[in-house]
């Protein structure tokens, strides 16, 4: 048994060794070592630190609060903004719901954001982030109005509160995931904030005056269930929705007069339509005008008018065709049918959204409930009517026999029963339908008074922009480009109006009698000094002339008795979309940083107001993540019971064989290296195991890396003499900070785990701590080459743990709390480190390139304790300059390339005559030492070096 066997397996049991594969041979050839030759062992400079490796259960979770406070988290965002200098890096935050409790979509968010922030000031850079909630919407308002509460001021009461405790909750969940800001109340931002509102007002009244933001009776998604008018982002499509297709005929009055000599036989125009429901509200037959259509005879003798590429699909349902004449779509203009609820005759009309795709090529126009339908009335000069009230039922402009029915059920069944002479074919179709985000209730169109922004004012201005923003994961630029401006390209208007009580008001009056509205600059400064005056409710709580004043009011010429206050609220997605004016200073952020849900919500509604009202983007770069699913890549339900919940990955769960503490360190090396790259980020006990074994990885190295520092000695004058391997590893080291800065800067962050795992276990472990062991344990306290490992141990320390702590900040701070130099406990973060550009020795590299080959081969071909053995190294013409330099003719044991083969002992030869340099191995004769087991002993079982170490030490030592 040597000495390397028998100091590996004392550092083993004390510090648990730098691998676990390491550890293992260690523990195993400790056994064999009698116990004499343990006399030297108090004489072997080992590490030394009380950094521990396994903090398991409770305790992790009490070292986690204890680094929480004791390393200034709550500090850290003050700190930095007094004591770094600018210009800010500023990253805003989009703000979550204040509802419900916090899940693992928050913690991919905040902790990615978090990992951003904390690389800057790594980096010596000032942050700017303000987190913030979105207060206001229905998803909070819906958890307010359980009992059916009606009353205005009485719903924003109980919003308020219900808000105010969810906003508690999540601050209190990411401050315990180390996430840097000021969480205070000052430090934070809310939607529902007076003061924000104010700016919302302010905001609102400069687009209306630029004519970006108009009011008009429109079609918009109108959800039933919530009695109000919703954005596409609020939406979510049912796949499975089931609706009634019914394939119907209309009378026409006038047939074209291609047809005139077919005037005396009935003749009826075939339309398609999956909403038999509006039916009711038809005002039109829409026509492509370059289609061509046939009057096609059946079994009753009547013709029909369908679209003739559509015919054959069209005898599949309702029977046998047979084509008399054929015409294109531009001849049935000028023609009227027979309405089949109100018999008047109404119009063809040429409509571009008709195709032969699907259908009959007729369609049914509601202008009242389609996007299409409403531009075809109003190209076409044609009022509106809706027969829908707010609840998705009939009017009693219906009829009194469906007035009240649902339209949506009863009320199209009615329809159906009304018309059923007219319905050729019905069946169910299952097919996509937009549902309520929140309700979970099917959705419908319906025209209603709305308030809109004018995308097609601002479109190209918006286009434009976005090349300017740089998308992160850049893989991803092109179709997450697509992605944020396909909401801009594709629709005109976005409504920004809701029929609800809880947001902020729209600032408008109206007239009683005309319904004239009313609304200026003064309005909105009268409204906002009433909000100082009287608080936020007041626009539901006081009457127009408290709010606004008698004088304003006379200035409208407007009757008092005939004003009154608008009904509607902002959209939250306007609410949220003007933060950056609030905000962000200047009105620019460096980075908005979110799922990619938000390309059709906040990143989307940011860029519309910003590009109205600045003229320019309000983010440079957009960092988009995925959302998190199970293992199966199923998106977390209750309903399913694959829920994750964060706060038990840092505390366990109620089975803790199932559901272990984590702690917060894995929590974040799980988002860090699965929560940027992919668009479903998957969460498993598998994962976090994983997670769980690279923090147990490098809680290795550090604790290592932390015992060879300790200070055996302190005020220690002698200069350090480096050897190549130690100036190789300082390359190697200048090499990963560089390419982690990198990772870092592009927000690679999966990246950045997988490459600090590389070098630790790499780099950092397996090469060069295993190869200066002999001179950290067995050489003289101060010998020089001794000190320049430590040096050198001291700056891996140095950058590898600066290097992980954007990710892992409480590993990082509880290693630096060990640091022997840090004798004032000085948080990690608020120390100044730079990598010297010194270290940048590229050349340094073709010095040990050689001897690294060897040692592999030599790793490949023995199993043999490798200090037993002298090795004879025939070189080729082209390494042994290099290996000569780390020869040593005249002390061979002592070389460099003895330590870099781990050998006791070698002998180099040039060799012309050979392709690739060799190595062959033998065992030594003599007894090696009992205190190193390297050299050969000369004198009472030591080695000269030992020998003369314990003379020169002995101070230190005591053997025996």
């Amino acid at each position: 048994m040597n000495r390397f066997q028998i100091r590996r397996g004392l550092v083993s049991r004390t510090l648990g060794g730098v691998s676990n594969k390491l550890a293992d041979s260690v523990n195993k050839s400790a056994k064999d070592v009698p116990k004499k030759q343990h006399k030297y062992s108090k004489t072997v400079l080992l590490p030394q630190t009380e950094f521990q490796v396994y903090l398991n259960g409770k305790k992790r979770i009490e070292k986690d609060e204890y680094l929480t406070k004791k390393c200034g988290f709550s500090e850290l965002y003050e700190w930095q903004r007094k004591n770094l200098s600018g210009p800010d890096y500023i990253l805003h935050d989009g703000p979550p719901y204040a509802n419900g409790v916090p899940h693992m979509g928050h913690a991919i968010n905040k902790i990615l954001k978090d990992i951003t922030l904390r690389h800057m000031v790594m980096n010596g850079k000032r942050v700017h982030y303000v987190p913030g909630w979105d207060c206001h919407g229905l998803p909070v308002e819906l958890k307010a109005i359980h009992n059916n509460a009606q009353d205005p001021l009485e719903i924003r009461r109980k919003a308020r509160t219900y808000a105010k405790e969810a906003v508690d909750k999540q601050k209190q969940a990411f401050q315990s995931w180390g996430i840097t800001a000021d969480w205070s109340e000052s430090g934070c931002y809310f939607t529902n904030q007076p003061a924000y509102m104010k700016n919302e007002l302010r905001q609102f009244i400069k687009l209306y005056e630029k004519g970006i933001i108009f009011r008009d009776f429109m079609p918009v998604y109108w959800s039933p269930s919530s009695r109000t008018a919703l954005a596409e982002s609020e939406l979510e499509y049912n796949e499975q929705h089931q609706s009634k297709a019914v394939i119907i005929r209309l009378r026409i009055d006038n047939v074209p007069e291609k047809l005139g000599f077919f005037k005396d036989r009935a003749v009826y125009a075939i339309i398609w339509t999956t909403t038999p429901w509006s039916l009711i509200a038809n005002q039109a037959i829409g026509f492509a005008t370059d289609a061509t259509y046939c009057a096609a005879e059946d079994n009753g003798g009547n013709l029909n008018i369908v679209a003739e590429e559509l015919l054959k699909q069209i005898e599949l349902k309702i029977g046998s065709l047979k084509p008399i004449a054929h015409f294109k779509g531009e001849e049935l203009g000028g023609s009227m049918y027979i309405h089949p609820f109100t018999q008047e005759k109404c119009p063809f009309l040429a409509a571009r959204h008709v195709t032969t795709n699907v259908g009959t090529g007729l369609v049914h126009i509601a202008p009242a409930h389609g996007p299409e339908d409403f531009v075809v009335a109003v190209e076409n000069n044609i009022s509106i009517f809706s027969l829908v009230d707010t609840e998705g039922r009939y009017t009693k402009a219906a009829g009194p026999e469906f007035h009240g029915l649902n339209v949506m059920t009863e009320g199209a069944e009615k329809v159906m029963n009304f018309v059923a002479q007219d319905i050729l074919h019905a069946e169910t179709i299952t097919h996509s339908y937009p549902y309520d985000w929140r309700t979970k209730e099917p959705i419908l169109i319906r025209a209603s008074n709305q308030w809109f922004i004018d995308i097609n004012f601002i479109r190209e201005k918006v286009i434009e922009s976005v090349d300017h923003v740089n998308i992160y994961p850049k893989c991803n630029r092109i179709p997450f480009t697509n992605a944020l401006l396909a909401g801009i390209k594709n629709r005109p208007y976005w409504c920004i109006s809701r029929q609800r009580s809880w947001g902020t008001p729209i600032p408008v009056l109206y007239s009683k009698t005309t319904g004239k509205l009313f609304t200026n600059k003064e309005i909105v400064e009268r409204l906002c000094d009433s909000i100082d005056r009287y608080g936020s409710d007041c626009w539901w709580e006081y009457s127009e002339k408290e709010l606004i004043g008698s004088d304003a009011i006379e200035r409208l010429n407007i009757a008092a008795d005939d004003v009154e206050k608008g009904k509607d609220i902002l959209d939250i997605w306007f609410d949220s979309g003007i933060s950056w004016s609030a905000v962000v200073p200047k009105g620019k952020a460096n980075l908005y940083l979110e799922g990619y849900d938000q390309f059709g919500g906040w990143f989307q509604s940011s860029l519309i107001t910003s590009v109205a009202l600045q003229n320019c983007a309000p983010y440079s770069e957009l960092l988009v993540h995925g959302f998190a699913v199970d293992k199966n890549g199923l998106k977390m339900s209750k309903s399913i019971g694959n829920v994750v919940n964060p706060e038990e990955l840092l505390l366990g769960g109620s089975n803790l064989e199932k559901n272990p503490v984590y702690g917060v360190d894995v929590l974040r090396w799980w988002v860090a290296n699965h929560g940027s790259q992919h668009t479903k980020v998957p969460v498993s006990k598998d994962l976090l195991d994983g997670c769980k074994q690279c923090i147990y990885k490098i809680r290795l190295i550090l604790r290592f890396l932390l015992g060879v520092l300790h200070p055996y000695q302190r005020n220690m004058n002698c200069e350090p003499q480096y050897r190549i391997i130690d100036k190789y590893m300082l390359y190697s080291l200048f090499c990963y900070n560089e390419q982690m800065q990198q990772h870092y800067n592009n927000f690679e962050y999966h990246h950045a785990g997988k490459t600090s795992m590389h070098f630790i276990t790499n780099d950092v472990s397996a090469l060069y701590c295993t190869l200066i062991k002999d001179r950290l344990y067995c050489d003289e306290l101060t010998s020089p080459t001794r000190l320049a490992a430590v040096q050198v141990v001291r700056e891996i320390f140095n950058v590898l743990v600066r290097s992980i702590a954007p990710i892992v900040p409480h590993l990082a701070e509880e290693a630096y709390i060990h640091y022997p130099e840090n004798d004032a406990s000085v948080p990690l973060f608020c120390t100044e480190y730079k990598v010297p550009e010194t270290w940048n020795n590229p050349g340094i590299v073709k010095y040990v390139d050689a001897a690294f080959k060897l040692r592999n081969n030599l790793l490949k071909t023995t199993d043999k304790n490798t200090w037993k053995l002298h090795g004879v190294i025939e070189a080729t013409k082209k390494d042994f300059p290099s290996l000569s330099i780390l020869y040593d003719e005249v002390q061979p044991s002592s070389s460099e390339l003895c330590e870099i083969l781990q050998l006791s002992s070698v002998t180099l030869i040039e060799n012309d005559t050979i392709r690739e340099s060799q190595i062959q191995v033998h065992e030594i004769q003599e007894a090696i030492c009992q205190r190193c087991r390297r050299y050969p002993e000369t004198q009472d079982g030591l080695c000269m070096r030992c020998a003369d170490v314990l003379v020169k030490d002995k101070s230190m030592f005591v053997t025996g």
